[in-house]
């Protein structure tokens, strides 16, 4: 395997067999050009893919067929790819842990009630346990895509159920007490996602060049936010409201992102920002209700207010199923207020007549 003396080929290529141009480097997967004229553009291309690695390593998964080489494919694929970085950090989690523990097991070898046993395994960590039943579920629909299995033994298995106390909105007094108790960022932030009823960390993204202002039909101007969501990608413009338009204005820039890190060197951080609230919440006897519980509370004022599913959903992002399940608790009320209300309407005009 020695390069042709009167030949200047580029490094990792030999002419062998009868001459015949291959791509040879140590370890991996031996591979022949398909265009085997050094001079053409078309040989580049080939050479530029093989130093790649790519080839070699999609050749090496389809030799090794175990979930290991699966989960590999699946990082490379446009599955993944097209996932946000939100959830892409959430699956990793899983990937690490499906590679570490049953990275030697074939796909092939997998059957439902082995996805159900990894659940249960895991359901003290409830959250962990059901994004494994999805994960999984992904990765064998990828491996029917590859050819490795016919089946997905992890279509039907269902998710576990929480049994923690469902999130409630924030009540009126707490709002109030934090209000009252906080200060500077804290404020800031608890304000910010009260008013845009957005995900911790969509709010610690957003920057100051986010924010824009439209005319209105009667002329009038309204601020409001560009931000996209980390989790859906989903594109949005949120209106603020007044108050926050004002503590806004109030405070001091010095950083591209709103809420910065204590130095205002760089973005407050999720851990950060979790821990100071937390720090506020236990001050007022606040600990039942946490900061996403403030996304149920935008939500919850804005159907108190008679706001539409659709509408709620244009401000949150959510889906209209969400907005219901988001905002049941106060339109429960709501509807049992109207109908005790007509019972003793119909009941007085009875006693009456």
């Amino acid at each position: 395997m020695r390069k042709g003396k009167k030949e200047n080929l580029p490094k990792y290529v030999y002419r062998k067999r009868l001459g015949v141009l291959y791509f040879q480097r140590s370890g991996e997967p031996t591979l022949k050009f398909k265009c085997q004229n050094p001079n053409e553009p078309d040989f580049h291309m080939e050479y530029a893919e093989f130093l790649s690695g790519k080839p070699q390593q999609q050749m090496k998964q389809s030799r090794t067929r175990d979930m290991a080489a699966l989960i590999e494919s699946y990082i490379l694929s446009s599955r993944y790819r097209n996932i946000t970085a939100t959830t892409a950090k959430d699956y990793d989690k899983v990937l690490a842990y499906l590679k570490r523990d049953f990275g030697h097991t074939k796909p092939s070898e997998w059957r439902r009630n082995n996805v159900i046993n990894l659940r249960e395994v895991n359901q003290e960590r409830f959250r962990f346990a059901n994004y494994c039943v999805q994960v999984i579920r992904i990765l064998f629909e990828h491996a029917n895509d590859l050819g490795w299995i016919q089946y997905n033994p992890a279509s039907r298995v269902t998710l576990l159920k929480s049994q923690s106390a469902p999130r409630l909105p924030w009540p009126d007094h707490l709002i109030e007490a934090y209000r009252t108790a906080a200060t500077g960022r804290e404020l800031l932030l608890f304000e910010m996602c009260l008013a845009t009823g957005q995900r911790i960390q969509d709010v610690l993204d957003m920057k100051w060049t986010d924010i824009r202002p439209i005319r209105k039909e009667n002329g009038e101007q309204q601020v409001g936010i560009d931000l996209v969501q980390n989790k859906t990608g989903k594109l949005l413009w949120v209106p603020l409201r007044d108050s926050l338009v004002t503590l806004l204005s109030n405070t001091k820039r010095q950083h591209s992102h709103i809420l910065t890190n204590r130095y205002a060197r760089g973005p407050w951080s999720y851990r950060g920002a979790s821990q100071a609230v937390m720090k506020v919440r236990e001050m007022i006897g606040a600990k039942a209700y946490d900061i996403h519980s403030l996304r149920y509370s935008a939500a919850c004022e804005m159907a108190i207010a008679g706001s539409t599913d659709e509408e709620i959903g244009a401000v949150t992002g959510q889906t209209k199923q969400t907005v219901q399940h988001y905002t049941k608790s106060v339109r429960q009320e709501a509807d049992a207020t109207r109908a005790i209300e007509a019972r003793e309407k119909m009941l007085l005009g009875r006693n009456q007549g």
